[in-house]
């Protein structure tokens, strides 16, 4: 049997202040310390290896045979530990903090005082609009007033249950306009925008959100999924610049809410490059140095938003630097995002690790280094829905194809155009724009001299730019990309010229 990693994992895992204050606490106990002799000897590993840490274990008087129960109990301690350290870093701990005070006074019989417990608790959370901890602390003072009915409890009574039912009313709202916003995200992540499947969602999508008006008694959240509802589907319709600036009203609402904006500043960082993808849109690229900065401006506390933050900063920055023609700067990248890949792998989920891969791959074939794009590509498993949108797929597939012709793969070419035109055509994938590239290089190879291969490429160019006027450049994945591709190969430039003077125009 594989021995469990999860210990050694969480150990891993701690910041170092967290490691210093878990050892302090640990040395300040009386009687044995064998549960910091364990935490030292995993600590100091590598990579996890039981029999090793056995033998470690031993040299030290440890008990090992009952090292799975040592390991269960060190955990609890660690993350007591954690608990304790971590119980005045934000307002949401606070809270917590103080309901389990107020439960505590309860038990023992000390009513008034866990109700001013339970009136602060609420007071801190209606400033950060913790509803779900509002409806906790309400429930709490309902079932203590109940337990101690007096005088004038009938009318504190009323008052809670008044605030009971207004509550439920504007979370109920908040809680819809949420599901839309969530629905509307998911279909930008995982549909092609060109099919009618998409369109159609679209549209009953739009139709629910009608029903909904902003008022100024909502809460921040519900102001918040309204817009982004509005602005994702905009997006979805290909409407990039109302898109634009309904997200900049979700920015402004951020900046009107300072105590919630920073109470919840991962999410934050994430409608930053939610806005700054509506410029990207745009081909406006003027806010995100600024934007940028702001965003690595903002501190990370724990993992969870490292890798946040992570998947969001680098997704977004190379896309600045693939469009504004900084292709070394985006070169330069690809060390740091290869590692982060593999320190947030347990975060980051596979279609923004396939979209991540995807662009390291773009980088290097915009470079004219096919051998390392050839590398990057065979990072990701096409044939897996889940790990890319259909779309994504596809160009993955279509990409490969291209630097097997710039590699000069001749022997495998025919068969692999062949596999990816029947793979597309069979995922219901092969569209005009898929279509025109795979005809493209069949005619490629079967091109006798440079003349009859640049007629080629002034036809493929002439076909692109067809599709871009009827479906929009933004909406056809790659497209942009493949149309610089066939200009430079046209014209014998390097592919960095090409994209330099097309940002230009």
């Amino acid at each position: 049997m594989v021995a469990s990693t999860e210990l050694f994992d969480l150990i891993k895992r701690l910041k170092k202040s967290e490691k210093r204050y878990f050892t302090v606490n640990a040395q300040s106990q009386e009687g044995a310390k064998s549960y910091l002799t364990l935490f030292q000897e995993i600590d100091k590993q590598e990579v996890y290896d039981e029999p090793r840490l056995k033998e470690a274990l031993k040299s030290l008087n440890f008990k090992v045979e009952h090292l799975a129960v040592a390991k269960i109990n060190l955990t609890k301690l660690i993350l007591r530990s954690l608990r304790m350290f971590n119980e005045g870093n934000s307002a949401e701990h606070r809270v917590l903090a103080m309901l389990l005070e107020a439960e505590i006074l309860r038990k023992k019989g000390l009513y008034k005082q866990a109700i001013k417990h339970l009136d602060k608790a609420k007071e801190m959370a209606q400033h950060y609009e913790m509803h779900f901890h509002i409806f906790e602390i309400l429930n709490r003072l309902v079932f203590i007033h109940i337990d101690t009915f007096g005088k004038g409890t009938e009318k504190k009574l009323k008052e809670l249950l008044d605030e009971i039912e207004k509550l439920q009313a504007k979370t109920e709202k908040e809680a819809r306009l949420q599901a839309l916003a969530f629905k509307v995200t998911l279909l930008l992540f995982t549909k092609p925008l060109r099919d009618s499947s998409t369109v159609v969602e679209v549209s009953k999508i739009e139709s629910n959100i009608q029903e909904f008006q902003v008022e100024v008694e909502d809460t921040f959240f519900s102001k918040l999924y309204y817009f982004v509802t509005h602005g994702s589907l905009s997006r979805a319709k290909g409407q990039h610049a109302a898109s634009n600036k309904l997200f900049e009203k979700v920015m402004e609402l951020w900046e009107r809410n300072p105590l919630i904006r920073d109470m919840n500043s991962r999410v934050y960082k994430n409608y930053i490059t939610t806005y700054l993808n509506s410029f990207h849109m745009l081909g406006n690229y003027s806010v995100f140095d600024e934007w940028l900065k702001k965003f690595d401006g903002i501190p990370d506390t724990n993992f969870d938003e490292e890798a946040g933050s992570f998947k969001d900063y680098y997704h977004i920055t190379l896309l600045y630097l693939l469009n504004t023609a900084q292709l070394k700067r985006a070169l330069n990248l690809v060390p740091k995002i290869e590692a982060g890949l593999e320190l947030y792998k347990a975060k980051i989920n596979k279609s923004r690790e396939t979209t991540l891969r995807f662009n390291i791959f773009i980088v290097f074939f915009l470079n004219e280094k096919f051998s390392e794009a050839l590398d990057w590509l065979g990072t990701m498993e096409l044939d897996n829905k889940l790990e890319a949108r259909a779309d994504s797929r596809s160009l993955a597939r279509i990409m490969r194809v291209i630097v097997h012709y710039e590699l000069g793969h001749s022997r495998i070419l025919d068969d692999l155009r062949t596999s990816v035109y029947r793979k597309l055509k069979k995922e219901e994938q092969l569209h005009e724009f898929e279509r025109a590239i795979l005809d493209h290089i069949r005619q490629l190879e079967q091109a006798m001299n440079k003349k009859a291969k640049n007629i080629l490429f002034q036809k493929l160019i002439t076909n692109l730019n067809h599709i871009g006027e009827t479906f929009g450049v933004n909406n056809v994945a790659g497209l942009e990309e493949i149309i610089c591709w066939a200009e430079s190969r046209l014209n014998n430039k390097p592919y960095i010229q090409v994209l330099e003077a097309r940002k230009k125009h």
